[in-house]
């Protein structure tokens, strides 16, 4: 089969780029996920034109690739365009998705490499009925009776590159995690985020593992349509599909698997902690207004709704967003308003996000935990920064290319925290450990585990998306933060300034399985679901007081760092192969 087109193999991985789009937020169709594929393994496997030279085939697939990893990441990063209204520059923003469409397509690119070489699909020719043998083939025996060749020969081909393509894709996710301090973001496991039966498997194989599980069964299901239609042409009926029958077992094997985890009882020893959420849709434009009366009126707000409900409805934990207040932890103005406006001795704690500096004023940005009084706090100082956001990559260079395009905007860089010590509360004489990740931690697996103990524990995180306004990156973000709830089976309870609060259970569900009234335990307007509101939530977490510790928290994103290095191994060994055969 060839169709050497010159328009058709471009147009396939464009539609492969804008399916994969639409399987997150906002559209949300991530039932696409399963099929997105189809159109660029068309064009990888069948387009490109007998007799080309290696170096020839790496090119073009690799273009073909990138073709639909630029289409995808610039259309799935949309909401980087809202930066220019930070920086009041729009050519900043259509930069920012430009350029994170244009680096993160590499990734696709890489693969599609990988898949047109290692990984095309080499169906062995079917057997035809030799002439005058009587016999008649047939299913499930769709193969010539006379000599019984060939059962299962096409479904293992088909399972072979199922595996490599899938180990391939799952590999280049986890480097994608790690690299340039990483962006996991909506990786194809994140699409079946509404599927919670489908993603309890994450507590061993992490949320990178779902997307071999993904390009296995999507790689899987092509070459079904491939085969069927062979078949019929060449049979008039159908061959044994085991291929297709192992795909399907794994579906089913996962589903299983989550059921047993979503209905399994709750855990006896418990304590309820009390909980209150505070979202006070702060726009960044008054957080930075160089009007003090602005920043100030910022602080009073948070001080009236927050000690309305403490007056009336006390809690145990009273959570305030990323970098709450416009002022600086350590100064005594800030001190002193905690002291005689919000704390005022009682007996709950407030865990606040916010700056701070040091005695040689480095700043740092903060999760602070506080009982009674300012004086008690502990602290934890982000570690995982974002650049350009956080920090300007090579500053000190001698040549700082990004400190010119940067530098007017952030103009100090934060330092690093180094510890990843628990804040620890105290509910009914149990000492509970909260887990803090501070804005994008939520979203890197491999950091968030390394605060998981052997006690109780929450996560906690705190986070301000107003960066990006009324976007989809709130929704985005939020998806990926449920992952880190099934994968190390501890609930979160998240603070957004602007985005989505609420609480999640260890099974990444927002619902409360203890309610009659089935709702959202999320911050939203009831009647359009907007997020993007102020508002308050009360909720009660129960935390486990023998909290399993589960097989991911322990070996992390050990499957997926695996299945890269299986693709990379088959990988080089077909070079050293093609290498040799030119000789």
């Amino acid at each position: 089969m060839s169709l050497n087109n010159k328009w058709w193999p471009w147009a396939a991985s464009a539609l492969s780029g804008i399916l994969l789009a639409l399987c997150f937020a906002p559209w949300e169709l991530g039932s696409l996920v399963w099929v997105w594929s189809w159109p660029l393994l068309a064009a990888l496997w069948y387009s490109l034109p007998e007799g080309l030279s290696l170096k020839q085939i790496v090119i073009r697939s690799f273009l073909l690739g990138y073709t639909s990893g630029v289409i995808f990441f610039s259309i799935n990063s949309h909401w980087m365009y809202q930066i220019w209204k930070v920086v009041d520059f729009k050519i900043a923003g259509v930069g920012a998705v430009l350029g994170m469409g244009f680096y993160l397509g590499v990734y696709v690119a890489l693969f599609s490499v990988f898949a047109a070489t290692v990984g095309k699909l080499k169906l062995p020719p079917l057997e035809k009925k030799q002439p005058g043998s009587g016999k008649k083939p047939g299913f499930p025996m769709a193969f010539d009776l006379a000599t019984g060749k060939d059962l299962f020969g096409q479904s293992l081909a088909v399972l072979k590159v199922a595996f490599l393509n899938g180990a391939c894709w799952c590999g280049l996710e986890w480097v994608r995690s790690i690299a340039f301090t990483g962006y996991g973001w909506n990786s194809l496991g994140v699409a079946l985020k509404n599927h919670l039966m489908m993603i309890q498997f994450a507590d061993v194989i992490g949320q990178l593992g779902y997307g071999f599980v993904v390009m296995f069964c999507g790689v899987v299901g092509f070459a079904t349509i491939l085969r069927f239609a062979r078949e019929i042409h060449v049979y008039q009926s159908m061959r044994p599909h085991l291929d297709f029958s192992i795909a399907v077992a794994m579906v089913i094997a996962l589903f299983l698997y989550g059921f047993s985890k979503v209905t399994e009882s709750q855990p006896e020893n418990t304590v309820d902690l009390d909980v209150r959420i505070m979202q006070m849709n702060t726009s960044i434009n008054d957080k930075y207004n160089p009007d003090i009366k602005v920043r100030q009126q910022i602080i009073w707000d948070y001080r009236d709704l927050s000690r309305a409900f403490l007056d009336n409805d006390p809690c145990d934990l009273l959570v305030w967003p990323e970098t709450a207040l416009p002022t600086v932890f350590s100064w005594e103005s800030t001190f002193t308003f905690l002291n005689e406006e919000i704390l005022k001795g009682e007996d709950f704690y407030l865990l606040m996000g916010i700056e701070d500096n040091d005695v040689e004023r480095r700043l740092f940005n903060t999760i602070t935990l506080m009982k009674g009084e300012a004086e008690s706090f502990q602290m934890y100082s982000k570690i995982h920064l974002v650049p350009f956001g956080e920090f300007v990559p090579g500053r000190d260079w001698k040549i700082p290319v990004f400190d010119w395009i940067f530098g007017k905007v952030i103009t100090q860089d934060f330092e690093r925290g180094t510890s990843y010590d628990n804040l620890i509360l105290e509910k009914d004489g149990t000492k509970i450990g909260i887990m803090p990740l501070v804005c994008f931690e939520d979203t890197v697996a491999r950091h968030a585990r390394k605060f998981v103990r052997d006690s109780p524990q929450i996560l906690v995180n705190v986070t301000n998306d107003a960066w990006f306004y009324d976007s989809a990156a709130p929704h985005q973000h939020f998806a990926t933060s449920l992952f880190r709830c099934i994968e190390l089976r501890r609930p979160m309870i998240r603070a957004a300034n602007t985005g989505v609060s609420g609480f999640i259970d260890e099974r990444g569900s927002i619902y409360d399985r203890n309610s009659k009234e089935k709702f959202p335990r999320i911050i939203q307007d009831e009647a359009t679901g907007d997020t993007y509101i102020r508002g308050s939530l009360p909720g009660i977490v129960k935390v486990d007081l023998n909290p399993p510790m589960s097989i991911y928290a322990r070996i992390g994103d050990a499957f997926s760092i695996v299945m890269g290095l299986i693709a990379l191994a088959f990988f080089a060994w077909w070079v050293v192969r093609e290498r040799k055969a030119k000789r």
